[in-house]
């Protein structure tokens, strides 16, 4: 008797093995098929965001050619609110940051 509980248990434990080799395969296959769901949906994105920077620049190159005074002056007016946005950033954060004197 104890030799047919070893085969027994031995071919219990075969089939389990088999069961689970078979869920590992398919697990595998779809992370498989996920990582390629994601490279191609990448790819596309790439593609799109290319197409539409190549857009933009088409546009602001058209908009320049017909009005270039508002061009200039538009980018002139960007770049100052950008650099009186860094210098106000910077002096503020650097009187937060600096220590504060004991009378001597």
């Amino acid at each position: 008797m104890e030799e047919n509980d070893k085969s027994s248990l031995l071919e219990k434990a075969r089939d389990r093995l088999m069961e689970v080799g078979g869920e590992v395969s398919r697990l595998k296959t779809e992370a498989s098929q996920a990582v390629e769901d994601g490279v191609v949906a990448a790819r596309r994105l790439a593609k799109r965001s290319r197409y539409a920077a190549e857009d933009l620049m088409e546009d602001a190159a058209h908009r320049v050619k017909h009005n270039p005074l508002g061009s200039v002056g538009l980018g002139f007016a960007i770049g100052l609110g950008m650099g009186a946005l860094a210098v106000w950033t910077t002096t503020r954060n650097a009187r937060f940051t600096l220590p504060e004197r004991s009378p001597t």
